[in-house]
């Protein structure tokens, strides 16, 4: 009989800690709820220039992380970051897509997310952005579309 005491005590703890991971605290429904907004009002991505590509230029199709790493990509992103909260973690990022071969400004990605503000402090904590409130961010699919698709 103790010993399925004890098993109960041990199940009963661990179901309370998960419970506890498991619970969206009263900041991250704030944040969650200012994200959304923040996308849908400018979030997502603005196509300035659209490029047609054939099916074997697209599986070729390299886009550098940035400027300096750009010398064998033909197109390159530079991105601006800046931090709207600290606890959540709550940032604005703004991605430029250019053309390599004459720095033109293809299209602009603006993106909003929330990190964090668990109950309880996790390695993986829970995330909310632009793309899980049904605003895409998705600057490739946006830019570059295959020819005869």
């Amino acid at each position: 009989m103790k010993y399925s005491n004890a098993v109960t005590k041990i199940l009963a703890m661990a179901l309370c800690a998960i419970s506890l991971t498991a619970c969206t605290t009263p900041s991250q429904v704030y944040w969650d709820h200012k994200v959304k907004e923040l996308c849908e009002k400018d979030g997502g991505v603005t196509v300035f220039e659209k490029v047609e590509l054939t099916k074997s230029e697209k599986a070729k199709l390299r886009i550098a992380p940035s400027k300096a790493t750009s010398i064998s990509s033909d197109y390159y992103l530079e991105f601006n970051d800046e931090v709207i909260n600290d606890d959540p973690k709550v940032r604005k990022s703004v991605g430029y897509l250019y053309r390599n071969s004459d720095q033109k400004l293809i299209a602009k990605q603006m993106y909003y997310s929330r990190v964090g503000g668990d109950l309880v402090p996790i390695d993986n904590p829970s995330s909310y952005n632009c793309d899980m409130a049904g605003v895409s961010t998705n600057i490739e699919k946006a830019v570059f579309i295959i020819k005869g698709e």
